[in-house]
């Protein structure tokens, strides 16, 4: 064999060598990555199960306003709701026993509201929700619908 091809033979025994070596090296942090990622994917499943889904919950819902029709005593329609803060959308008043201060719930048909407020009829499982007007409390009606809670508030 002449010295050129014993030269190339060196070569690429030394270039196989390296590639196996990095090779098997490599192999060895990639299986114990793998078990890493199945661990984080096992945790991540276990944390996902432990955060309950919005709750469905089964409620009358109503709606009130500032408006006098609504509201027939005068010292109420100060626009402020039991808990300090001025009566808007997405106000909702609620029996706190029930609905603490500071629960989120989703109303179909009405969108977002959290409970800040409570009423003297509102009662149990009851949500009377803040709206602009008189006519538009009257059109919300009286419901006895499914609604969401999002996320129960701490009183």
């Amino acid at each position: 064999m002449n010295r050129r091809a014993a030269i190339l033979i060196l070569l690429f025994a030394g270039w196989l060598l390296g590639y196996m070596h990095h090779y098997l090296a490599t192999r060895t942090e990639m299986n114990d990555l793998m078990v890493q990622n199945m661990a984080m994917h096992e945790e991540i499943t276990k944390l996902r199960a432990s955060i309950p889904a919005a709750m469905k919950v089964n409620v009358k819902a109503t709606a009130y306003s500032n408006d006098p029709y609504s509201i027939d005593v005068a010292k109420w329609r100060d626009g402020l709701t039991a808990t300090n803060t001025q009566a808007r959308r997405g106000i909702a008043a609620a029996d706190w026993r029930v609905f603490p201060p500071g629960t989120r719930l989703y109303i179909p048909g009405y969108g977002e509201a959290t409970v800040e407020d409570r009423g003297g009829a509102v009662k149990g499982y009851h949500v009377d929700l803040f709206v602009d007007s008189y006519n538009e409390a009257i059109r919300w009606g009286n419901k006895d619908m499914e609604i969401y809670v999002l996320e129960m508030g701490k009183g």
